[in-house]
């Protein structure tokens, strides 16, 4: 640059060597940025951190359903995603049983945090032979009472079809309920008794 400096009052134009020099420093900064964007890229997991964020919408929504689908094998489990739950081996229907006797069912049951604003509709008993045939029993009618948290111990004489054949015979009772204005099935465990010939 070779302006003079004298010159009182007269405005300094730039020249062209000013504008060239300004160029070097805008190309220099940028290639300074460049370098430093580069070597940031290299030594840091700045484009991994980028796309985890980019992808964290996608990501929480399959945790979420994995962790729906978690939830619903623990409920079931727990027996927590049906009315009652049958504590294992406490069910069993009274023995000896012949042709043409009422069979008494021994049924252990607890409510369920579901099945606790649920009302009992009615249900109705299933007996099934050697064979597979399945044959419908007595029904059971609707109850106003509601099942107890605390297990609860229920005697039920249920008169079987009169078409059983003697031989191994498994019983379940298919269970309806009110809860909070929606039907829901459930059902027992299987209880399993010989069934003899008339003595």
């Amino acid at each position: 640059m070779t302006q003079n400096i004298d010159s009182k009052g007269e405005r300094l134009l730039p020249t062209k060597q000013f504008f060239l020099d300004r160029l070097w420093v805008w190309v220099t900064g940028i290639a300074f940025w460049a370098v430093g964007a580069l070597f940031l890229l290299i030594a840091t997991p700045f484009w991994a951190n980028v796309s985890a964020i980019w992808q964290s919408p996608d990501t929480l929504a399959t945790i979420s359903a994995e962790v729906a689908e978690l939830r619903a094998d623990v409920a079931q489990a727990t027996g927590d995603d049906r009315v009652i739950r049958q504590p294992k081996g406490l069910s069993y229907v009274t023995e000896p049983v012949h042709l043409g006797e009422d069979v008494v069912y021994n049924l252990v049951i607890e409510r369920t945090t579901l099945g606790a604003n649920c009302n009992f509709m009615g249900g109705e008993s299933l007996f099934t032979e050697a064979g597979g045939v399945m044959t419908p029993g007595s029904v059971l009618p609707a109850s106003t009472r509601r099942l107890a948290a605390q297990q609860t111990r229920l005697h039920l004489r249920l008169t079987p079809p009169e078409n059983l054949r003697p031989g191994r015979i498994e019983l379940y009772l298919a269970l309806e309920y009110d809860c909070d204005g929606k039907r829901v099935y459930d059902r027992t465990d299987t209880a399993v008794y010989q069934l003899l010939e008339r003595g």
